[in-house]
């Protein structure tokens, strides 16, 4: 997992040969005109997922996913997330749906934090995170990233 401020994101590139395109969306992303849901970038390979966030339940849920990394990045709010060495899961909530890329679980969360506006976290398929852990109206984009 690594968390930090946009304007460091360059010093990332390097970790995968698409991250610079789903940061470059996030670069290019307009506040005030915008498309809820998946935005296509390079079709399966990478997409973006952005949300408009308001009055949900909170989430307790970890999750983790095999083919996808996530760039979580919050635009406007803030989102407290958990996090959990996938390995030290012993708890899932049913079985992993490979349609939807994703497995929860119900252990908790080693560790939880905020992230603030203009700030992203990136989980690895050996990151199992819970976002969304309170109520907070967020507008939130989340890069699909397919691992190597």
């Amino acid at each position: 997992m690594i968390l930090d401020h946009i304007h460091n994101s360059s010093t990332y590139n390097s970790l995968h040969p698409l991250f610079k395109k789903g940061f470059d969306f996030i670069h290019s992303f307009d506040i005030n005109n915008y498309k809820e849901g998946r935005n296509e970038i390079l079709g399966d390979e990478i997409f973006a997922l952005v949300f408009n966030l308001n009055n949900l339940e909170p989430n307790t849920k970890l999750e983790v996913h095999n083919t996808y990394i996530d760039i979580q990045f919050l635009v406007k709010g803030t989102d407290q997330m958990g996090w959990r060495e996938r390995s030290l899961c012993t708890k899932p909530e049913g079985n992993f749906n490979a349609e939807k890329d994703v497995q929860f679980f119900t252990d908790v969360p080693e560790n939880t934090f905020d992230v603030a506006e203009n700030h992203f976290v990136i989980f690895y398929p050996t990151d199992a995170h819970a976002p969304l852990m309170q109520n907070k109206p967020c507008v939130k984009i989340v890069i699909k990233v397919k691992t190597l």
